[in-house]
């Protein structure tokens, strides 16, 4: 608020100084170049000169009809004239871009007006001016008057009003609303519920998530499949996951926008026993479907921020088979499973920000387990915070970094059909430990984002991000990440 406050006394005090200038020089000085010391030519009369006086007595002066003959006289016609670079000077004298004049005030027009000529005769004094009739006591020229000032307060006006920061697009300005015609307006395209859309706008989306893991982690430590066997009868030894992400967006209000995803999940899974016996084990299908209100609570100065309100549905599958060495059509652990079979809350906030050519936002999302699924537990709770950088290099491309931390919490409660499994001497298999699902990690991503600005791609967003794990803390044994990659289309348009 001090910024804004500040902001606006300079283009205040910018505004007035613009306007006397300006005013005043077109006034006195119409027809001189700013860089010429204003002079004029010797009377052709032989008049005596002026006598002044003290401040408190009236200044004399010569005839009424010898001043009036100076004031035809006068005829600085060998000078330049150069009316509106002067206010344009005068402009750039209190720190306002010449830029800013209106262009539709030309020299022509100013310089039409005809001011008139002050005569040397004309004697001032700091306190009276005698001598001549005023220059501007008829009535053509006040209305002259009013015509120049009324010009200098037209380029003021806008002078006032120019942005502070000579950078921005491609006009040289820097606007003070979003543009959401940005390669970058959107976050890079592993973060969802990033943006809001004006009024009855729509967007269609499709997302491809690929994450490979592989190894495992106690801890910050890594372990071997040796030192794995050594407490379970199976290890896992690497899991890809594959996610097909059909998204829609849709705003009722500028404030509101509603949003839909719903995901198919394709998993995959190597096994190894103590007997040297390799396995993999298979599923795929609907996860859970997520529905979203985001709500824009501020929206000014390249700046917005707005909540996430979400809710998932239990739409994905918790009773997944496949067979393992146990047998045919076993129920698989935890990780294989495409849902939570349960309904989740996702509260979040959203900061998104742009200035030039570069943009940053943050977002704050969680999900929480409203009770237990119908086989009696529920996944652990989530909290995931990210913020990233974004940089334009033009009106089509842009590359962004981002930083993401996730902190996941263990099961509650256990899937009564795999506690068997955990009752063996050695347990069957860390996936089967409802203990063994919590952890940390922390992410750093790189991104690409294209929007096709012609053709019949005109208005389609393509985009590309890239993580790698820098840090992660796992309630092992556990699959540690070795590498996300998400892909991205988007197209928003009014119906």
């Amino acid at each position: 608020m001090v910024h804004s406050l500040r902001q606006n006394n300079i283009r205040l005090s910018r505004f007035f100084l613009t306007l006397v200038s300006g005013g005043l020089i077109t006034l006195v000085f119409p027809k001189l170049s700013w860089a010429e010391t204003p002079s004029f030519p010797q009377p052709r009369s032989t008049s005596p000169e002026p006598t002044l006086t003290s401040t408190a007595e009236t200044v004399t002066s010569t005839s009424p009809n010898s001043a009036s003959q100076n004031v035809q006289d006068l005829q600085p016609a060998n000078l330049e004239v150069r009316s509106v670079e002067n206010i344009a000077d005068a402009a750039h004298l209190f720190g306002s871009a010449p830029q800013a004049i209106n262009p539709q005030i030309h020299a022509e027009e100013i310089n039409a007006i005809e001011t008139p000529a002050i005569s040397p005769e004309v004697s001032f004094s700091p306190l009276t001016m005698s001598g001549t009739e005023h220059p501007f006591s008829d009535a053509s020229s006040e209305r002259r008057l009013s015509e120049v000032l009324a010009a200098g307060f037209q380029n003021a006006t806008l002078l006032a009003d120019a942005p502070n920061d000579p950078e921005g697009d491609e006009a040289g300005t820097r606007s003070n609303k979003w543009d959401p015609g940005r390669p970058d307006s959107h976050a890079p395209i592993g973060v969802m519920g990033d943006h809001t859309h004006s009024k009855s706008e729509v967007m269609l989306s499709y997302r491809y998530m690929r994450m490979g893991m592989s190894g495992n982690l106690d801890g910050r430590n890594n372990l071997t499949p040796e030192e794995v066997l050594a407490d379970f009868q199976i290890t896992p030894l690497r899991m890809t996951t594959e996610m097909h992400m059909f998204g829609a967006m849709y705003a009722p209000t500028d404030e509101l926008t509603l949003m839909v995803m719903a995901p198919y999940v394709i998993k995959s899974m190597d096994h190894l026993t103590r007997m040297g016996t390799n396995f993999t084990t298979n599923s795929e299908g609907f996860g859970d479907i997520r529905l979203s209100g985001l709500y824009k609570v501020f929206d000014r100065s390249n700046q917005r921020i707005h909540f996430n309100a979400g809710i998932s549905f239990p739409t994905g599958s918790i009773s997944e088979k496949d067979a393992t060495p146990a047998g045919p059509n076993q129920v698989l652990p935890y990780p294989m499973q495409t849902g939570s079979g349960t309904f989740n809350l996702m509260p979040g906030i959203t900061y998104l920000g742009q200035a030039g050519s570069w943009s940053w936002g943050g977002q704050g999302m969680g999900t929480i387990r409203l009770g237990r699924n119908v086989q009696e537990y529920r996944l652990g709770n989530q909290l995931s915070l990210t913020a990233w950088g974004a940089r334009k290099w033009s009106k089509s491309i842009s590359t962004s970094l981002r930083l993401k931390g996730r902190i996941l919490g263990n099961n509650v409660g256990e899937d009564p059909r795999l506690a068997p499994g955990n009752l063996l001497e050695p347990p069957l298999i860390p996936t089967i430990d409802p203990e063994l699902r919590g952890g940390s990690r922390v992410d750093l991503s790189v991104g690409l984002n294209f929007l096709a600005q012609k053709g019949f791609l005109k208005g389609h967003r393509f985009a590309l991000e890239a993580g790698l794990p820098i840090f992660q803390s796992l309630s092992g044994p556990q699959l540690e990440n070795d590498f996300t990659i998400t892909v991205g289309w988007q197209k928003a348009f009014k119906p």
